[in-house]
């Protein structure tokens, strides 16, 4: 989603109103991040332009990711719903009377939502789903997989459960 200074000038009161689905299938980010596909985004939201340099995008974002599952490496549709807040300028920072370092500049006037709404997504997304039940997790000879939920109790390593007997003085 691109808006140009023009489309900002031309716009009633300097606020464009946003409704839009955008679909993210194939991408060079998407390869360097657990996300497979973003198959549905809805985008809604408003662009204030402050009639001088600055944009300020109020967006909420919802949909459906793709991920592996943890375990079995399998499809999983994960549903996100997000929000985001930026603040863009039409001409560079050490023009503006600001200190605000957030301030993202646009480059030959054209405002691109595309890297503000793919990072918001993006960071929806889970370090780690699986739909198998715990009773489903693999396990062999001697060992099995264990969550960091499940409730177990510390087992005291034999070779040091003869030092538990000993009293010492704190004294």
């Amino acid at each position: 989603m691109k808006f140009t200074k023009t489309d900002f000038c031309q716009s009633r009161n300097g606020v464009i109103t946003i409704d839009e689905y955008l679909a993210i299938e194939e991408n060079d980010l998407l390869h360097h991040t657990q996300v497979k596909s973003i198959p549905e985004v809805h985008v809604t939201g408003t662009l204030q332009f402050d009639g001088t340099a600055l944009v300020f995008s109020d967006l909420e974002m919802d949909g459906v990711m793709i991920v592996p599952d943890s375990i079995t490496s399998e499809d999983i549709e994960v549903v996100f719903d997000t929000e985001s807040q930026s603040t863009y300028s039409f001409v560079s920072l050490d023009r503006l009377e600001t200190e605000d370092d957030e301030i993202i500049v646009v480059k030959r006037d054209t405002l691109d939502l595309n890297p503000e709404i793919f990072q918001a997504v993006l960071l929806e997304a889970p370090m780690s789903i699986t739909k198998l039940s715990r009773d489903q997790y693999p396990k062999g000879d001697g060992w099995q997989l264990i969550s960091d939920q499940d409730d177990r109790e510390e087992e005291i390593d034999p070779r040091w459960a003869k030092l538990s007997e000993f009293k010492l003085d704190d004294d």
